[in-house]
């Protein structure tokens, strides 16, 4: 079960576009596939929402659009006075039917215990020709980071965590597109390789993902001293050769609505 508390604090942090170098990698995968788009977008929907360069790029493009923002809980201050911005609960989501030409999310749809829900939802709020485009982490995403981590953990606690939401199998996904007759669907994945020359940008770069596991179990205390350090340490003698190596493995979910 989701600790809806951590979650509403993840959503809740600024996640400015100059803050977020991999996310900004991602929503660049994003608008590369809306550019190829040959339809009139008026009503957009943004599942989880962020102020980046997908929604700079809709405003400059589909001029006359009018963009809605969804997020669970959120108290970032750049949305919860939108008129535009609907609140979410995680596992039961409501939007109007027949309404959007185009939905889009980035590195949100895995966090929901019910994503046959959330994609049914979506579907049925497309109107007709409507586009759904998101991007989730792969299983394997920064598999680096990872392996180190329960190193990490094994060394200092004797024992490990979970670090990182679980996120659903792509052949899973393709079947629940199909069976909601997603016209189309769609799943690529991509590898963004990225070479970092410190550490501690490494750390920064993925914490702005948000994508630390917010589930029940979660560890409640905060790391030791001593963690990030050992993590490094770990990290340096696998995964580095002049810079900390780190890929991010993602899948691109689309389809339409005929």
């Amino acid at each position: 079960m989701i600790n809806k508390k951590y979650l509403k604090l993840l959503r809740s942090y600024n996640r400015l576009d100059k803050d977020n170098f991999i996310y900004n990698i991602l929503s660049k995968r994003i608008i590369d596939s809306l550019d190829l788009l040959n339809i009139d977008i008026k009503y957009v929907l943004e599942v989880g929402a962020n102020e980046n360069l997908i929604n700079n790029y809709i405003r400059n493009k589909f001029e006359n659009s009018s963009i809605d923002y969804m997020d669970y809980n959120l108290c970032n201050a750049l949305f919860r006075n939108k008129s535009n911005y609907i609140d979410m609960n995680i596992n039961n989501v409501k939007l109007k039917k027949d309404h959007y030409s185009l939905v889009f999310s980035n590195l949100f749809l895995h966090l929901t215990d019910n994503i046959e829900n959330y994609l049914n939802s979506i579907f049925n709020s497309l109107n007709s020709n409507g586009f759904f485009i998101a991007i989730i982490p792969d299983k394997n995403c920064m598999y680096q980071l990872l392996n180190c981590m329960y190193e990490s953990d094994l060394h200092i606690y004797k024992g490990v965590y979970p670090r990182f939401n679980p996120t659903l199998e792509i052949n899973n996904i393709l079947e629940i597109l199909k069976m909601l007759k997603f016209s189309h669907p769609s799943i690529h994945t991509d590898i963004i390789e990225i070479k970092y020359t410190k550490f501690d940008k490494l750390i920064k770069d993925v914490k702005k993902m948000n994508i630390s596991y917010c589930y029940k179990d979660k560890k409640q205390n905060f790391e030791k001293k001593t963690y990030f350090d050992t993590l490094e340490k770990f990290y340096k003698k696998s995964y580095y050769d002049g810079a900390y190596n780190l890929e991010v493995k993602v899948n691109i979910i689309s389809g339409w609505k005929n």
